[in-house]
């Protein structure tokens, strides 16, 4: 996520989340304008010894490095590839490299750690991981991230945002950190409300800004209500958010919600669905740092599966009620040209609430843009957060 060129071990703590839920052995070869790039037997040998040994001295889970693109890769593998181009630059001086690993990476930078872990265990859900930068206090500003994707990626936003004030966020616990120690969830949308409920009586959150990021956005709008006078603003960013037949749903979304249902329904459905996603194809469009983290949820089938439940409750929530009874100030960022949830259900959420409602709609922009680190996002969030003070 940075512009400098950075090492093996960085690159590799960065693509963890994927590289870790992946049931394979993922490969890796030289992508985009190095595609073309030629490695010998040796070189590429070379460049297996030195991520077996970074793999080895750092605890990482590491991909097998091709001299060329082989046949059919998955999207993963073509994800990965075209991630370590960008970031790692050329395999050359990997593969030209000699002498002990220590000599070629540098350690364990830290680059893809999250701050301020904690283990959050409360009675009603599976105890699940949270993060958090900023001082301590009863106000903070809580991050509700969309559904299967990694909190690495939300990094910047932590430090971004925590200035003068406490940001937390969380992963799922059937999708993320321990996951396959868990049942297979139902897919009860009540759950989700309930581990935002769970996070701000751990943290004692008196005063919180929820900013809900896509699919994170109806959980958002549960808690708002849910949770009332402990709420103090509410985001939504992108929103995917359900609101019946009367309310245009991009095709994006009505065909994605369907594949969920029935990659839903069971392990071996969500098997046979699961080849779609894995297609090269489904990277068209989508930004190539946000993409290792975006494919998370295909890593592992079970892992699908468990996703596609938790999702496909997401997108049928029906977000009608809970709308009509948040009386909280309201932000709404969004894009007329947003192709995945569309800018019309944005609109229709802010007609609903009874709170001071701010939208934001971009003349361009595509869904994803909201994921990538954006100084102006951030001053809009201060600037609204701050402005009720």
């Amino acid at each position: 996520m940075t512009t400098k060129t950075l090492s093996v071990v960085e690159v590799l703590e960065l693509c963890q989340p994927l590289l870790s839920a992946s049931t394979k052995t993922l490969r890796v070869f030289p992508a985009g304008e190095r595609a073309e790039e030629a490695y010998g037997p040796q070189e590429a040998a070379r460049c297996n010894e030195v991520l077996a040994a970074v793999g080895d001295a750092y605890g990482l889970v590491v991909p097998w490095f091709e001299a060329t693109a082989p046949e059919q890769p998955s999207a993963l593998e073509v994800a990965l590839s075209t991630y370590f181009d960008l970031e790692l630059g050329s395999w050359r001086p990997v593969a030209e490299s000699s002498g002990d690993v220590e000599e070629i990476a540098a350690g364990p930078s830290g680059l893809a750690a999250l701050p301020g872990r904690r283990r959050i265990e409360a009675e009603g859900v599976p105890a699940f991981d949270a993060f958090a930068a900023g001082p301590a206090g009863e106000e903070a500003i809580v991050l509700i991230l969309p559904s299967g994707v990694p909190a690495t990626l939300f990094r910047p936003w932590l430090e971004e945002l925590s200035d003068d004030r406490l940001v937390i966020t969380y992963e799922n616990p059937y999708l993320f950190g321990q996951w396959r120690t868990l049942d297979t969830p139902e897919g009860d949308f009540a759950e989700e409300t309930a581990l935002v409920g769970a996070l701000l009586g751990a943290y004692g959150i008196t005063r919180a800004h929820l900013i809900g990021i896509c699919g994170g956005a109806p959980v958002g709008v549960a808690a708002a209500a849910a949770f009332g006078d402990r709420v103090e603003t509410l985001t939504v960013l992108h929103p995917d958010l359900n609101f019946g037949a009367g309310v245009m749903r991009t095709p994006f979304q009505k065909q994605f919600q369907s594949v969920l249902a029935g990659a839903a329904a069971s392990a071996d459905r969500a098997r046979d669905t699961l080849g779609l996603f894995l297609d090269p194809n489904m990277l068209f469009g989508v930004e190539p740092r946000l993409a290792p983290y975006i494919l998370y949820p295909y890593g592992d089938v079970e892992l699908f599966h468990r996703y596609a439940k938790q999702n496909y409750a997401l997108m049928a929530y029906d977000a009608n009620e809970a709308a009509r009874a948040i009386t909280q100030r309201v932000l709404i960022a969004t894009s007329s040209t947003d192709r995945m949830t569309h800018p019309e259900t944005a609109r229709h959420f802010g007609d609903l609430v009874r709170g001071e409602v701010r939208v934001e709609e971009r003349e361009s922009g595509t869904h994803h843009d909201i994921l990538i680190p954006d100084p102006e996002v951030y001053t809009m969030l201060r600037e609204f957060i701050g402005g009720g003070a």
